[in-house]
C-alpha cells in the first residue's frame, strides 16, 4: 500500500501523463546509492515515477544528482544535497542529506538554498496542485 494510491488513480491523467514510474533496477541502484532517501520520495518514483508534471510546471528525475551534475561543480554549501527536481526556470530542489533529508530550493543566481519542507509527500502534492 503506497500514500499516493489516490493519486495513482489519476495515473495517465494530466498533470500525472507524463509520469514513468522508475523501474526496478534503478530503484535498487538508488536504495543502494542512498539508504537513507525518505521513504516518501521512494515511494512516490515506485508508485508514480519521474518525469514532467503538466505543462513544464516540474520535472522530477529518475534519481539523485549531485550539484556537480547540473550545475558543473558543487557550489560552496551544497556539499550533500542530492538534486531531484527543479521547475524549468532554474531553481532546482533537493533534499539536504546533512541536515535531516529536509527539501531545499536552490536559487540559481547565487546557489543559496532554502529548506521548503521536511515531508515529500506533502512537497510534491503541493507541486502537483500547482501543476493542475
Amino acid at each position: 500500500m503506497s500514500q499516493f494510491d489516490d493519486l495513482a488513480a489519476d495515473q495517465g491523467q494530466p498533470p500525472l501523463d507524463k509520469l514513468t514510474p522508475l523501474p526496478s533496477d534503478a530503484l535498487a541502484r538508488l536504495r543502494a546509492a542512498h539508504p537513507q532517501a525518505p521513504e516518501g520520495y521512494i515511494d512516490f518514483l515506485t508508485t508514480l515515477g519521474f518525469g514532467e508534471l503538466g505543462e513544464a510546471s516540474f520535472m522530477l528525475y529518475g534519481g539523485l544528482l549531485a550539484p556537480d551534475e547540473v550545475f558543473g561543480e558543487t557550489p560552496d554549501g551544497l556539499q550533500g544535497v542530492w538534486l531531484f527536481g527543479d521547475d524549468f526556470a532554474g531553481t532546482n530542489c533537493g533534499f539536504d542529506s546533512a541536515d535531516g533529508w529536509r527539501i531545499v530550493e536552490i536559487d540559481p543566481t547565487n546557489f543559496s538554498k532554502d529548506v521548503v519542507g521536511e515531508d515529500f509527500a506533502a512537497f510534491i502534492r503541493i507541486r502537483i496542485a500547482a501543476a493542475s
